[in-house]
Formats: structure tokens, C-alpha cells, sequence
């Protein structure tokens, strides 16, 4: 039988530690969510200009703006998870946000192999373009999860908006050039900026 005194005291101990760790946690996870944010949000809206310009752009500009921003985001990421290793500590708050906003990069790439394997299985691109509105989902996920453990408005508000772009993008889908320019708005309004207020608020904490 659970102790009611050793419940309370543990959920006192996660308490504290979301206090002392979160100028810690908010830098490392901005610093992810900006680079994240700023190359792909640039990425679509690169790919939107290329789009509604209509210029019949050589193979290699269209490869370059779809594989250059992920060798660039990966760069970024390995570079900020040896910059910060053993100075950002490992208690439960980080455990818990950094599992949340981990476990949203895992379930991305893990649908983008599947998207991308069914559109070409199946000889379809449009079947790929469901993967940003999976994308989207699981993004208002995980900020809810920031939002109910930190308990601030703006980080439910970050949430909603993923969730009405998550419903934008089903009702533009079949406007491709819409479609873009959301998803690259919704990475820079929704990932990018809360990255670079998380990265302030850390230092001015």
C-alpha cells in the first residue's frame, strides 16, 4: 500500500526540482526548438517561393532546399548536445520535459520514414504531406505536457495553436501552395519563436 506521506514528499521533491532546473531545462530546449523552428520553417518557405514563382528550378536547388536544412538541424543539434553536456543537470523536470519534447523528434522521424516509403510505394507525393499535419499533432501534444507541468498560459496557447494548424492544414491540403506557407508560418510562430522566449527567459532567470 502507497504511503500518503512518501507520495507527498516525492511530488514536493518533482516540484522543487521544476523550479531549480528551469532556467536549465527552458535554454537547452529553446536552443533545439529555434534551430528546429528556423530550418525548416525557412526550408517551407523556401520551397513555397519556389512554388508560386513558377520557375522550373533545376533538380539540384530542389534537392539542396529539401536535404540541406536536416544536415543543417542535425549539425546544430550535435553541436548543442556537446556544448551543454554536463552543464545542464538531470533531475526529474528534465527527465520529464526533455522526454516529452524527445519522444515529439523520435515519432517525426519516425513518420517521415513511413510517409515517405508509402509515397513512394505507391508512386504518390501527396501521400508524404499527411506527415507535417502528424507533425503538428503530436506538437500541440507535447507543449499541452509543458503546459500542464509548468502551468503557464502561453505554453497552452503554443499548444492550441498546433492543434488549429494540425486542422488548417487538412482543410489546404489540396492547396499546395497554402499548405506550404502554413506549415512554414506554424515552424516559425510556433517552434522557432517559443524556442528563442524559452532561451531568454533562461538567461533571464
Amino acid at each position: 500500500m502507497t504511503d500518503p506521506s512518501q507520495s507527498a514528499r516525492d511530488d514536493l521533491a518533482f516540484v522543487r526540482a521544476l523550479v531549480t532546473e528551469g532556467g536549465a531545462v527552458q535554454g537547452s530546449l529553446g536552443q533545439a526548438l529555434l534551430a528546429g523552428g528556423l530550418c525548416y520553417g525557412i526550408q517551407c518557405m523556401v520551397q513555397w517561393g519556389l512554388y508560386i514563382s513558377g520557375w522550373q528550378a533545376p533538380t539540384v536547388v530542389h534537392l539542396t532546399a529539401g536535404i540541406l536544412p536536416s544536415v543543417i538541424f542535425i549539425g546544430l543539434i550535435i553541436w548543442l548536445s556537446r556544448r551543454n553536456r554536463g552543464a545542464v543537470p538531470h533531475g526529474m523536470a528534465m527527465r520529464a520535459l526533455n522526454a516529452a519534447f524527445g519522444s515529439s523528434g523520435l515519432a517525426a522521424m519516425t513518420t517521415a520514414v513511413i510517409f515517405g516509403y508509402l509515397a513512394w510505394r505507391y508512386h504518390d507525393m501527396g501521400i508524404f504531406l499527411f506527415h507535417p499535419l502528424m507533425v503538428a499533432v503530436v506538437q500541440g501534444a507535447v507543449w499541452y505536457v509543458a503546459f500542464a507541468i509548468r502551468r503557464r498560459t502561453w505554453l497552452g496557447m503554443v499548444s492550441i495553436g498546433w492543434f488549429v494548424a494540425a486542422m488548417l492544414g487538412a482543410l489546404t491540403i489540396e492547396r499546395l501552395e497554402l499548405f506550404i506557407l502554413l506549415i512554414g508560418v506554424a515552424l516559425l510562430l510556433l517552434m522557432a519563436l517559443p524556442g528563442w522566449i524559452l532561451m531568454r527567459s533562461a538567461a533571464n532567470s
